[in-house]
């Protein structure tokens, strides 16, 4: 018996599963434990914020919606704040975007999970690291591996699947695709710059057919950089695109560290709900389409999620009200950014450079937009 019992649990009914424990899946469990539900947050690997997936540049209006970024600034979470963007063409004509007053940070993205992990435990969830969710049912069904106690199976009155953009609980559900999903690489490096970086601005450079490449700082110290890019086109070569960069913008060079990751820009899926499974942030496909940025938009989304589960769970609301509610207010702003996408990824090099050609280099100068809600700035600039 006391093998039989190592592997399997009595299947029992709990209130919410969270799985995932990045910032989406933590956020959306320390929301919930808030409002006194009882959450359990599944998490494959063996700590919190590893390993890391996001350049870490987020908004600074974003933060602030979200409630947090005070507590980051307090917490040390915050490396670098950014107050311009160059954007340069295949051809090296460049765009400047620069502002009076920092827009962005560069968060140390580690840190951001852990932190808001510990609001979480604070806040009486449970965590089960090194424990890999294999299937949820829209029943509420939850099967995992734990390293700890082996075959974990329970039921939920509700699952929330934040695993991120690869979707493999969920892909096989209706309305979920595997649209824009792109291939991504990015590394670390001391270094000095030897072109026209700067501390407080962030390089998005349009090389590659289906995304861009970026170079942002990590910290003011003008030696400390991130380098990445995204594409599926390029998916085969996206260390040499990495090291031909590094090679063109810097000098002196010596790797911190090399990483991975998806970057979503197909805009979301055509469902979040299934029966009692919910799907939010990169699962969901609800991150930028133009920059694949989705601390903001997922950490938005999982305010609304976790009322309307506090709503299903004491008022038997239904779940649907998420997806309806969310579809309301981000939908507008959604289809402008994937339409977008989808002009840019039609357009070849030489096509960016002609139109180029014919935009005035100030355009940006001054350019006052909110780095997420992007349709009103665009707006501004047509009126």
């Amino acid at each position: 018996m006391k093998y039989i019992s190592r592997y399997i649990n009595v299947i029992s009914l709990r209130e919410v599963a969270v799985i995932g424990g990045g910032f989406v899946g933590s956020f959306t469990s320390w929301q919930l434990a808030r409002k006194g539900i009882n959450v359990t947050l599944f998490e494959e690997h063996d700590e919190i914020g590893y390993p890391p997936h996001c350049t870490g540049l987020v908004s600074i209006s974003g933060l602030q919606r979200l409630g947090i970024y005070d507590l980051l600034k307090r917490q040390g979470a915050i490396l670098n704040k950014i107050r311009s963007a160059t954007f340069m063409t295949s051809s090296g004509r460049r765009f400047i975007a620069e502002l009076p007053e920092p827009i962005a940070v560069i968060v140390d993205r580690p840190a951001l999970d852990r932190i808001i992990a510990s609001k979480a435990i604070d806040n009486g969830v449970e965590v089960n690291l090194r424990t890999r969710v294999t299937h949820v049912s829209p029943s509420g069904e939850l099967r995992a591996l734990s390293g700890d106690n082996g075959l974990v199976k329970r039921r939920y009155k509700v699952i929330v699947d934040a695993e991120g953009p690869a979707r493999l609980l969920i892909r096989g559900l209706p309305g979920v695709n595997m649209k824009g999903l792109l291939p991504a690489f990015q590394q670390d490096i001391r270094g000095e710059s030897n072109r026209f970086l700067d501390t407080s601005s962030v390089l998005v450079y349009f090389n590659l057919p289906d995304f861009f490449s970026w170079i942002v700082p990590i910290d003011n110290s003008g030696r400390k950089w991130r380098i990445g890019l995204a594409s599926r086109q390029y998916s085969s070569k996206l260390l040499a695109v990495a090291k031909s960069l590094t090679r063109t913008f810097f000098k002196n060079i010596s790797t911190i560290r090399r990483f991975g990751g998806i970057v979503v820009s197909g805009g979301p899926i055509k469902k979040f709900v299934w029966g009692k499974i919910a799907a939010v942030g990169d699962a969901a496909g609800q991150v930028k389409p133009t920059t694949g940025g989705g601390v903001t938009f997922g950490g938005l989304s999982a305010l609304i999620l976790s009322r309307v589960i506090q709503l299903h769970l004491d008022f038997e609301a239904p779940l649907q009200y998420y997806e309806s509610i969310w579809r309301k207010l981000f939908r507008t702003n959604f289809q402008a950014m994937l339409l977008i996408r989808r002009i840019y990824n039609m357009l070849t090099h030489a096509g960016i450079d002609a139109l180029a050609r014919f935009i005035p280099r100030n355009i940006l100068n001054n350019f006052k937009t909110d780095f997420d809600f992007q349709l009103e700035g665009i707006l501004s600039k047509l009126r």
